[in-house]
């Protein structure tokens, strides 16, 4: 199956979930975020009081979980142990702690064996931060997408304030930079270009100029 899997991986804010979404609508795929699956532990781990240090706490959590991703007319809504928590996912107390959550070995193993089943059950677009490297590392189809922190941070931060999140641009920025630097020196599955991966930076592009560049990789253009 995975040579109908697309495999997206960058850093914060580079437009994978916006990006992969489209792709997969046009191609008539299904669409996985799988950063949503390492919030949804984080916002469990926050709500079950276990600090970000306490790997095998963290991982023991992470084996109970229940997460089920739903398509709704409003969207996507993933569902912790059955709770609606997409709205409390992009928060920034989330934001804060994601990426320690997202380090340890054993909430990483258990959500990409997760994710791989996931991608075994068809065609998929799946974006992440290790899913050309460790989760499809076989894919047919790999894209890194980049962009600078500074143009990063502006994405995120007008996303945040549209959500009326009270944030300052400088509190995002220095988010966005700790989070590229948690996730480029983790010693499991660290942030990286995989071998073979289409390069795009998404400085200057607009996400149809993204997308369009997408399809065609899949279609060998």
């Amino acid at each position: 199956m995975l040579d109908q899997a697309v495999a997206i991986d960058g850093p914060g804010a580079s437009g994978k979930t916006s990006v992969g979404r489209e792709v997969a609508r046009q191609l008539d795929f299904r669409f996985m975020d799988t950063g949503l699956m390492y919030r949804a532990a984080t916002w469990q781990a926050m709500r079950q009081r276990i600090p970000v240090y306490e790997a095998d706490a963290l991982t023991e959590m992470t084996k109970a979980m229940d997460i089920n991703l739903t398509a709704t007319e409003c969207g996507d809504r993933l569902l912790i142990d059955g709770v609606d928590a997409t709205s409390e996912l992009r928060t920034p107390d989330i934001d804060r702690n994601v990426s320690a959550v997202s380090a340890v070995e054993g909430v990483r193993r258990e959500l990409v064996s997760q994710q791989r089943g996931i991608a075994e059950r068809g065609p998929i677009v799946m974006v992440g931060r290790d899913i050309c490297t460790t989760v499809l590392p076989d894919a047919r189809t790999k894209i890194y997408l980049d962009a600078s922190a500074e143009v990063r941070a502006d994405r995120r931060y007008a996303e945040m304030n549209d959500l009326g999140m009270a944030v300052t641009p400088q509190q995002v920025f220095a988010d966005i930079q700790r989070r590229d630097r948690i996730d480029s020196e983790r010693a499991v599955t660290p942030l990286m270009v995989a071998d073979g991966a289409i390069v795009i930076n998404t400085d200057d592009l607009t996400i149809p100029e993204v997308v369009d560049k997408i399809i065609k990789a899949v279609q060998g253009d």
